[in-house]
């Protein structure tokens, strides 16, 4: 079982984050497990907004997971600098999940591509106005997690997801 809602503002920006997490639990009944949003904002200036994981809140914490971590978020921020990519912001929205403004003049899937070869790297969104957000929880929880009640754009679409026949994951 899932729920599947979207939204369309003609009328310019409105806090889309906000009405989309609305939304999205107000069928909290048909997907508790996870929740998922693709939302559409403003061109960022010109900049590209990359939003990447480099595990998910099922990732074994064995010994080395924080160390592992801080390897390859090094590595991505390596591999970014050394494509030509000019960092402008990197958050880091929960101990898995990132996000990075960049201005750069390449082939975003060629970037994609070196990123992904990162172990355990994935990335969700790259691009210059669509930004994708998933995780597990309810539509609050991940609102909350990522700060996306403030997210402004023009439309945006979200998934909620009961794992009936498949483990809860991000994936």
């Amino acid at each position: 079982m899932c729920g599947i809602a979207g939204i369309i503002y003609r009328d310019g920006t409105h806090e889309i984050g906000r009405d989309m997490t609305r939304m999205l639990q107000s069928m909290k009944h048909r997907g508790p497990d996870s929740t998922g949003y693709a939302l559409y904002g403003p061109p960022h200036d010109g900049l590209a907004v990359m939003r990447y994981t480099l595990a998910d809140s099922t990732t074994p914490r064995d010994f080395e997971f924080d160390e592992r971590l801080e390897r390859h978020q090094g590595r991505v921020l390596q591999r970014l600098k050394a494509a030509g990519a000019d960092i402008r912001e990197h958050e880091q929205e929960t101990e898995y999940a990132h996000r990075v403004t960049f201005s750069y003049e390449g082939d975003l899937k060629d970037l994609t591509d070196r990123i992904e070869d990162i172990p355990d790297a994935e990335v969700l969104s790259i691009g210059r106005s669509l930004e994708i957000i998933k995780d597990l929880g309810d539509a609050d929880t991940v609102c909350d997690q990522y700060d996306l009640g403030g997210f402004n754009g023009t439309h945006a679409i979200g998934h909620v997801r009961m794992a009936t026949e498949s483990d809860v994951d991000i994936s």
